[in-house]
């Protein structure tokens, strides 16, 4: 617990300093720089203006929670009064994980892996998203 607790840390020390550097589109998404998966933001410009955490220092984190996996969709929302990422990440072993990171803090708050039957559906509907947002970019960025 105590390793997994410093290990957090410590990629959140290492990827505070990208904040900033997520981009607001015109449809309502805060585009992570350096990835396809987008963020749904579902509060309003001014509030998801305020974070103090990229959309990519999210995904390192969850993705340093969720076996290194390859994050497909997020959403940046008000849970309890506070800005959260939602961040689904599909596992290599076919499950899917989703993590929930304070933007402001870049903490851990939360993790839900699933596995048993429900695995393969939902890592079967966040692979569609995450192919259609990498569709999106190359057409985006050829």
């Amino acid at each position: 617990m105590n390793k997994f607790i410093i290990a957090t840390a410590l990629v959140a020390a290492v990827t505070l300093p990208a904040a900033g550097q997520v981009t607001s589109s015109s449809h309502g998404r805060v585009e992570p720089t350096s990835s396809a998966a987008k963020v749904n933001v579902k509060v309003s410009k001014s509030r998801a203006n305020t974070v103090r955490v990229s959309a990519d220092s999210a995904f390192a984190i969850a993705r340093a929670h969720a076996d290194n996996g390859e994050v497909s969709s997020a959403d940046l929302a008000s849970e309890d009064g506070r800005l959260v990422y939602e961040v689904k990440v599909l596992n290599k072993n076919k499950g899917a994980t989703k993590v929930w990171v304070d933007a402001m803090t870049g903490a851990l708050i939360d993790a839900e892996k699933h596995g048993g039957l429900k695995a393969p559906a939902v890592h079967h509907k966040e692979n569609k998203k995450l192919l259609d947002a990498k569709r999106d970019s190359a057409a985006k960025n050829p």
